[in-house]
């Protein structure tokens, strides 16, 4: 099961997961990150019996799992979509095959950082990313008219494309070439609790 495991970092680099993984800002960890808001010896990744599991090292900013601090010692499970923060840095961890897992639990909607997308612009970004919600991966994703069709207006795809837009400008990333664009919007929007 730790096959297709790998963190997601907001700029769009992904690092597969193999086995246990050190993380923080000594060069000696196996991912090294650069930001005084990380500890030293911030976070082990781990893999046990086929799961995934985060466990904080007694960081001094903390490790977050989808918002939740996890305590110090304690490893807590991993599924697919999850977001971490280790300090000031936030990642998604994806294994698109565990997307199935009758042990998974929904995320509860939490509220939105910087600018909210408005209730159209929420919608439409949930329907672009719900493929890879549900363990496809991000090249996967519906077009325009695709998601107009779901919306229950297959004409509307020109509102799709605005809609989609506005969401890019408030993710930041209205430069990006277009299918860039929208994996790149699949993965802030997750890391925001926007879906």
């Amino acid at each position: 099961m730790t096959g297709g495991a790998s963190l997601i970092f907001s700029d769009g680099l992904e690092r597969p997961l193999a086995s246990e993984l050190s993380v923080g800002r000594d060069p000696a960890n196996d991912l090294v990150l650069v930001t005084k808001t990380v500890s030293r010896e911030h976070a082990r990744i781990v893999c046990e019996d086929g799961r995934w599991y985060v466990e904080d090292r007694g960081s001094f900013n903390g490790t977050l799992l989808n918002g939740q601090r996890v305590p110090p010692g304690t490893r807590l499970p991993l599924r697919h979509a999850d977001r971490l923060q280790l300090g000031s840095q936030t990642m998604v961890f994806s294994q698109p095959a565990e997307a199935d897992d009758p042990d998974r639990t929904e995320t509860a909607q939490e509220l939105p950082v910087g600018r909210p997308l408005s209730p159209l612009q929420l919608q439409v970004v949930r329907l672009l990313a719900e493929p890879w919600l549900e363990g496809g991966t991000l090249d996967q994703l519906p077009s325009n008219e695709e998601i107009a069709a779901k919306l229950g207006t297959p004409g509307a795809a020109g509102t799709v494309k605005a809609a989609l837009r506005r969401a890019y400008a408030k993710a930041g990333v209205s430069n990006l070439p277009a299918h860039a664009k929208r994996r790149a919007l699949c993965r802030i929007a997750r890391e925001r609790g926007w879906i």
